[in-house]
């Protein structure tokens, strides 16, 4: 055997297995508590769970799962005044952006309306070939992102303009044929079948 064709040592190494974690939640850091809380529960179908102080902060703790106490938290203590972000407004300065998952095209109109008719502001819809997403900002500018997954997988990143005056056949025809004509195309199911071998799986001790 040469040295070409030799196992680098490193290789023959067992890999020490990634720390046993999920994502779970999050905590915004607002200025106008009432405000913010009005919007993601009368807009975003949250329920506040549980609110009070602690640290300094009032907080309210939001959820849309009973098996999550909380997924967001509101917490007082937001300068007032936060630089834009210097390469795109529409994103946020430090949070980027938050995703909430929607369950398909007609969920998609649906928080669409509901931006429109509480006021929302910089609502952009996006196609990206392998999701469809509106953009809005919260009331205190934070980009908030409500995405249906396609059932294909292109190389991201990629975004055109979504056009939901079309009807819902029309824009998966055409999502298709544009992800068919792009650069790294497989079905979704086969995308994440080949990634999930390089990940590492929560374990529920539970289960």
């Amino acid at each position: 055997m040469n040295v070409a064709t030799q196992p680098h040592a490193a290789s023959a190494e067992l890999k020490e297995p990634a720390v046993n974690l999920k994502f779970s939640h999050m905590g915004l850091s607002v200025k106008n508590i009432p405000a913010m809380e009005e919007f993601y529960t009368k807009v975003l179908g949250f329920t506040v769970t549980d609110r009070g102080h602690a640290g300094g902060m009032q907080l309210v703790f939001l959820s849309r799962d009973p098996l999550d106490h909380h997924q967001i938290v509101l917490a007082s203590g937001r300068p007032p005044e936060l630089p834009a972000n210097t390469a795109n407004p529409q994103f946020g300065p430090s949070i980027n952006q938050i995703s909430f998952k929607l369950g398909g095209l007609s969920d998609l109109r649906d928080i669409h309306k509901r931006l429109l008719a509480a006021g929302g502001e910089s609502i952009f819809p996006a196609n990206h070939g392998i999701a469809w997403s509106i953009y809005a900002h919260d009331p205190e500018g934070n980009n908030l992102e409500f995405f249906v997954d396609t059932d294909w997988y292109i190389t991201q990143p990629f975004l055109i303009p979504l056009d939901l005056t079309q009807a819902d056949d029309d824009i998966f025809e055409l999502t298709k044929k544009l992800c068919e004509d792009s650069e790294g195309f497989e079905p979704y199911t086969q995308w994440r079948e080949r990634i999930s071998k390089k990940m590492s799986p929560f374990v529920d001790p539970a289960k």
